[in-house]
């Protein structure tokens, strides 16, 4: 009998627990997500994957929040917009006015990319405003993907939003291929929502099934595993041996690459919300936690710090810890000057309901 409590008492050790409504293992993989895109801008680093992991992510707690919000009848549309809005708005606006104050106003006459969170259809179509500015093509995706999906959500049972998760999937590096002749480089194809939308249907694809069953993931973990080496061997192979593979715009480059990193940033997040051991260790890291709790703001901003410091011709190395300090500290004034109190209220991330006691 006091092996079956110790063995129910190590289950209970090895279990994520919520924290204030949030699973605390993901603010972690949010951590490392902005960190890998900080390397790949701080220090030319093959990193450009880290974006692809926030999408995952979103596609994960945008679609559990919309579920939890339907399955209880509660205030839907104005409840997730006037959360949207709170998060997003006011360090996006503080963005844009740090930028000008650092780099002009070129952005201004191309105003209506920002104001309508477009800026990845702006950018397909070429410069629209000061470098720095580049990072806001990702936040338009995720804009433009809340756009159409609560709707979604909302009129279509589990069982066809499954079909429909699935269908995104797999249609999006075929529509990658195809509209590849299209464009004369792949930015496009890298900035544009519908040639994006496998990565925010994967993390979709695993909310509903969570919420469906709390355990479902639990058989595919040793898969998640493997198609996490496998996606990195393919990676790391491509870098080395095919360095301009990605630039390459080809439909094969298009079609498939982007499809190794879903099978990559969606392993890590099934393997992330299992999070025992080691994993749930690393990625509850206090430190960790924090960085991942002002991520949008290190993601906003450290781009603009970067260019800001590039001219003094320091050594790389030293600008990107200088670069790291002034963005932690930036993120850390706007957390605790003003999102914060934007961010708290009595709702709760409605994905720990499904997840709670595996994430």
């Amino acid at each position: 009998m006091n092996d079956v409590h110790a063995s129910i008492a190590r289950r209970a050790a090895d279990t994520p627990v919520p924290h204030h409504g949030r699973i605390v293992q993901l603010d972690g993989l949010r951590a490392i997500a902005v960190g890998a895109v900080f390397l790949q801008h701080a220090l030319k680093a093959p990193l450009w994957m880290g974006v692809d992991l926030f999408f995952v992510l979103s596609g994960l707690l945008i679609t559990g929040i919309l579920l939890e919000r339907k399955a209880r009848g509660q205030s839907y549309f104005s409840h997730f917009y006037a959360r949207r809005v709170r998060r997003i708005l006011p360090p996006y606006v503080l963005l844009l006015v740090a930028s000008t104050l650092l780099f002009g106003a070129s952005w201004l006459p191309h105003w209506p990319w920002f104001a309508f969170f477009s800026t990845n259809i702006g950018l397909s179509l070429g410069s629209i405003g000061h470098d720095s500015l580049n990072v806001l093509w990702s936040l338009a995706v995720e804009e433009q993907f809340y756009i159409f999906w609560p709707f979604v959500v909302l009129w279509c049972s589990e069982r066809a939003l499954l079909w429909i998760a699935a269908a995104l999937i797999v249609a999006a590096p075929v529509l990658r291929a195809i509209a590849t002749p299209w464009f004369d480089s792949f930015w496009p194809i890298y900035y544009l929502t519908p040639f994006r939308m496998d990565l925010l249907a994967a993390g979709a694809l695993l909310a509903i099934v969570l919420r469906r069953d709390r355990r479902a993931l639990e058989p595919f973990y040793p898969l998640a595993i493997a198609g996490a080496l496998v996606s990195l061997a393919i990676l790391g192979w491509l870098h080395l041996s095919f360095p301009r593979f990605r630039a390459a715009n080809t439909p094969l480059s298009n079609a498939a690459l982007y499809s190794v990193s879903l099978l990559l940033c969606t392993s890590i997040v099934v393997i992330a919300l299992r999070g025992r051991g080691l994993v749930q260790r690393v990625l509850t890291n206090p430190a960790l936690v924090y960085v991942g709790t002002v991520s949008y703001t290190v993601y906003l901003i450290h781009l603009s710090v970067l260019y800001a410091l590039w001219p003094l011709h320091l050594n790389r190395y030293l600008t990107a810890v200088l670069a790291l300090a002034i963005t932690l500290a930036y993120a850390t004034a706007s957390w605790y000057g003003f999102e914060r109190r934007l961010t708290r209220g009595p709702v709760r991330s409605a994905l720990p309901a499904a997840a709670r006691t595996t994430a």
